[in-house]
């Protein structure tokens, strides 16, 4: 893990507690990280709401982080005077420390007071623009024409500013800074496309990529990348769709090849229709086998649109029963597909060398309804753990059909403990009597999970008999 670099010598102190020792702004926090003065904002409005004890230096930090003569007491902050209608400055004018948290107080008069006190004063723009969305009408409308002089006056760069901005948005009353700064900075802000991933807040992120992608600050590889890397599903939407609106006929860029390759579906899915706009739709073919019913599905319709047939493809791709490295996208395909003879197909892989193709394949015949009871009963009973899984779930909701000696068995000692398992669970479908009578034996079983339910299947009521039981 990287180390932090000390950006003063009370480095383990918040940034209020060295602005209250008198630090200046850039000793006290990053002041190239938005989030920072947010951060800044709420620590200090908790701090003059509900001032703490007294806390020394020395026992704090240590000898070698500080001189140990100072304190941190919240009860000498600049505080609002009820008497004397105004606030008490340590010394007057106050300075870049005093008039920083002042510019944050709990009470808007404080803040409204030190308003005048960062004019000229570059380091505290920052928290003027944080005060441009205040919950307080007359501090607002106050900073907000300071902000507005400083801009004209060129005190610092709008677009160092813009970060900041998207966050405030948030707020109840932050459009005004956003609107501000976009307008100040121009069409091209620098700091905006680095928002997208910096920020901790999804709504942020969000607001930061439909501005860039508004403004055209994404080339195709920032949208790659987005696409394939950023956290919220909104803005890789959004890129995916902004990349794909970029590609031409034969896709000289190859701009599809990542997303074709991309752990989402939703994403492979987009790239694979794109192969259509860009003249490679016959490549849609290996897209047939894909684990994603949705890409599929989308490789069928272009090869349909380029004049293929891809029911077809997909019997080729299910042809050898035996051919190891068989798909088991493959086989659901084919009975998506609604291809004439995929039951024929599909029955003689219910018994390939490969147990993922045995799933595949018995969980494409229910799909077909071609799946029948003694198929089921035979499957439950494979050495692979998901062929049971499947034939399990099948088998549930008809429970009380099957032979009640044959549900015995499955849950055996001398049974594997996945058939077990999914015994049990068919079991426990069925009625409490076979239950109870079932599971008595078992109570000190070797597998936790069936003892656990033979132990509790001992105290489970049986229902009431009716008046002829």
């Amino acid at each position: 893990m990287r180390s932090l670099i000390p950006l003063s010598p009370t480095r383990y102190l918040p940034p209020e507690d060295r602005l209250l020792l008198g630090r200046s702004v850039a000793a006290s926090l990053d002041t190239a990280d938005w989030a920072a003065w947010v951060r800044l904002d709420g620590g200090i409005r908790s701090a003059t709401a509900r001032p703490r004890s007294v806390r020394a230096l020395r026992s704090l930090l240590g000898d070698g982080h500080a001189d140990g003569r100072g304190s941190v007491d919240w009860t000498a902050a600049p505080r609002w005077d009820e008497e004397a209608q105004d606030v008490t400055w340590s010394r007057f004018p106050p300075g870049e420390a005093e008039t920083a948290i002042a510019l944050c107080h709990e009470r808007w008069q404080v803040r409204g007071a030190a308003l005048p006190f960062s004019s000229g004063r570059s380091a505290l723009l920052p928290l003027l623009l944080v005060r441009c969305a205040d919950r307080r009408t007359e501090v607002r409308e106050r900073a907000r024409r300071m902000a507005d002089a400083a801009l004209h006056g060129r005190e610092a760069d709008p677009s160092l500013l813009v970060p900041l901005a998207v966050h405030l948005n948030l707020r109840p009353h932050g459009g005004w800074a956003l609107e501000r700064m976009l307008a100040a900075a121009g069409p091209r802000p620098a700091g905006l496309p680095g928002r997208i991933r910096a920020s901790h807040v999804p709504r942020a992120r969000i607001l930061a990529a439909r501005l860039c992608l508004e403004r055209g600050l994404l080339g195709p590889a920032q949208l790659t990348e987005l696409v394939l890397t950023a956290p919220d599903r909104t803005v890789r939407h959004w890129c995916t769709a902004a990349l794909l609106a970029r590609v031409t006929a034969g896709d000289p860029d190859r701009l599809l090849d990542p997303l074709l390759t991309a752990s989402s579906a939703v994403t492979r899915s987009s790239a694979v229709t794109g192969l259509h706009r860009a003249g490679r739709g016959r490549e849609a073919a290996r897209y047939l086998a894909d684990p994603s019913a949705r890409v599929r599905s989308a490789a069928r319709l272009v090869l349909r649109t380029e004049g293929g047939d891809p029911q077809e493809l997909h019997r080729v791709l299910c042809s050898d029963p035996v051919a190891p490295g068989v798909a088991s996208g493959a086989l659901f395909g084919l009975a998506e597909s609604g291809a004439p003879g995929a039951v024929a197909l599909l029955r003689p892989l219910t018994a390939h060398p490969d147990g993922r193709v045995r799933a595949a394949a018995l969980a494409s015949l229910l799909m077909l309804d071609a799946a029948s009871p003694d198929e089921l009963m035979a499957a439950m009973e494979d050495p692979h753990p998901p062929v049971v899984r499947v034939a399990r779930k099948a088998l549930a909701p008809y429970v009380l059909l099957v032979p009640e000696e044959w549900l015995t068995s499955l849950v055996a000692p001398d049974r594997p403990r996945h058939v077990r398992r999914s015994g049990l669970r068919l079991l426990c479908a069925h009625g409490p009597a076979l239950r109870k009578r079932v599971l008595a034996p078992l109570e000190e079983d070797e597998d936790p999970e069936v003892a656990h339910e033979a132990q509790r299947a001992r105290y489970e009521p049986l229902p009431p008999t009716g008046p002829g039981g």
